[in-house]
């Protein structure tokens, strides 16, 4: 959506893009110590996840999608941010592994869910060094790839990763709250925490 020339927003008028407005904000400041977070590629591939299923074929379709875009993104970004200013990529938890509470497939759908978001972060982790930028290790924080069983009151034993994705998004919330694959306060804290650890 960063590049979409046809769907309106609040924040910039068509035929503009999320893009075209924020290099218009870093010029109009560049010389200028700041740091821009970078938080591009989960919209791309969270279409691809159900309860019951994760589309292979649309992850790797998505994949390819960020992997052709995001690079052109950062040079734009860097290009008018100029040289004060420290640019951190986001690397992504795994919001998906609740699915492991789905039911009788729900430990297969949370491990091929984990092995996507793990593929996203690898390609993501690269394009961000090759542009030049700091990388927020979120998953780290999340205990993405921590499979380490713990004990959850009132749920019982899971692995810590799945109790993370519960804990820390609103995935295994229940109406009006979720299901909803965005952190919520605590998550978003981490992810605060992961930003902190690149800073200077």
């Amino acid at each position: 959506s960063i590049l979409n020339t046809a769907v309106a927003d609040h924040c910039y008028k068509l035929p503009q893009t999320q893009l075209g407005r924020a290099k218009e904000v870093l010029r109009a400041t560049q010389g200028q110590a700041g740091v821009i977070t970078v938080d591009l590629g989960f919209n791309n591939v969270r279409t691809c996840f159900t309860p019951t299923l994760v589309n292979g074929a649309c992850v790797s379709a998505a994949i390819a999608a960020v992997q052709l875009d995001l690079p052109k993104l950062m040079s734009a970004l860097k290009r008018a941010a100029g040289p004060k200013v420290r640019i951190i990529g986001l690397e992504y938890n795994d919001p998906f592994l609740s699915y492991y509470e789905s039911g009788p497939s729900g430990p297969a759908i949370a491990s091929e869910s984990l092995v996507a978001i793990n593929r996203l972060n690898a390609m993501l982790h690269q394009v961000y060094l090759n542009a030049g930028a700091f990388v927020a290790d979120v998953p780290t924080y999340f205990k993405t790839n921590v499979t380490t069983r713990v004990t959850v009151p009132n749920v019982g034993s899971l692995p810590q990763n799945v109790a993370q994705a519960c804990l820390m998004t609103w995935m295994c919330y229940s109406q009006p709250f979720g299901p909803d694959d965005h952190p919520n306060d605590a998550g978003y804290s981490l992810i605060a925490q992961a930003i902190l650890q690149q800073l200077p």
